[in-house]
């Protein structure tokens, strides 16, 4: 109902797998969260992905050493010309072939896994490197920035359950849990106007209950916005915060598709 009827019908701007829909033109963006796959790409990370890499390459493009060598913004990244080791182009990591097995990727000994050139992490701010931040998990780097805009959207992170998560950690590594929140973030940190739906695929995947209970929390700020959330889900607890209920049955698969209440 939700990936095939909602979401298509939104898309179409029509009825889509049903008779009629009506209640759509309320909102002004429907937005589905789902579990397809973050990435494949080694060089997408969360603080890329999320935009947030952003503010971390102005920090440090302000900084005396990177005003004295004349590094500009754009040179703080790790796919530029002038920001990525030329090692291993920006990875972190060198791929080598394996005869009869997969292959593997081992650190760059240039670069030591931190992506940038010499002449990029000699570049300090609080004593660390860019490439040392990017290391650092969510939750460390809201200690180690303190404040500030940076401070902010890091913090969404960690309250959607993805704070373990390091800065620069590659897309591919991520669960399917872990990017679905991710996209959830970056949903957040956009600026908007008027009212959306979300549509959720089981959001309570990968949590403890803990960071389910966090989880609801930030369901609640969305609606506190004057949006709506709808999720797919058999979680009790999440199920248990919703203030309306659907269930579809009687029962799995082909005959889970009629409206039980």
């Amino acid at each position: 109902m939700i990936k095939d009827v909602l979401y298509k019908s939104w898309l179409k701007q029509r009825a889509v797998n049903c008779a009629s829909i009506h209640g759509l033109n309320q909102f002004d963006e429907v937005l589905l969260i789902g579990q397809e796959a973050f990435t494949t790409n080694r060089l997408s990370t969360p603080v890329t992905y999320t935009g947030i890499i952003e503010q971390i390459k102005t920090i440090f493009s302000k900084t005396e050493s990177a005003k004295s060598e004349g590094f500009k913004k754009a040179d703080f990244s790790y796919q530029s010309k002038n920001g990525k080791c030329t090692t291993c182009s920006g990875h972190g990591k060198l791929k080598t072939s394996m005869d009869f097995m997969s292959d593997i990727w081992l650190t760059c000994d240039t670069c030591k896994g931190l992506r940038y050139n010499n002449a990029i992490l000699v570049c300090k701010y609080k004593d660390s490197s860019i490439g040392e931040v990017l290391n650092m998990t969510v939750q460390e780097a809201i200690t180690f920035f303190d404040n500030g805009l940076i401070v902010e959207q890091l913090n969404i992170l960690n309250r959607v359950g993805v704070g373990h998560l390091l800065l620069g950690q590659s897309g591919n590594t991520l669960s399917a849990g872990e990017g679905q929140r991710l996209k959830l973030a970056t949903s957040m940190l956009k600026k908007r106007k008027g009212t959306a739906l979300y549509l959720f695929d089981e959001p309570s995947t990968g949590l403890h209950y803990f960071d389910i209970l966090q989880l609801i929390t930030v369901f609640q700020s969305i609606i506190d916005g004057g949006d709506t959330v709808l999720f797919i889900e058999h979680n009790q607890t999440l199920i248990q915060s919703a203030n309306q209920l659907i269930t579809l049955g009687p029962g799995s698969g082909e005959k889970g598709g009629e409206v039980m209440n």
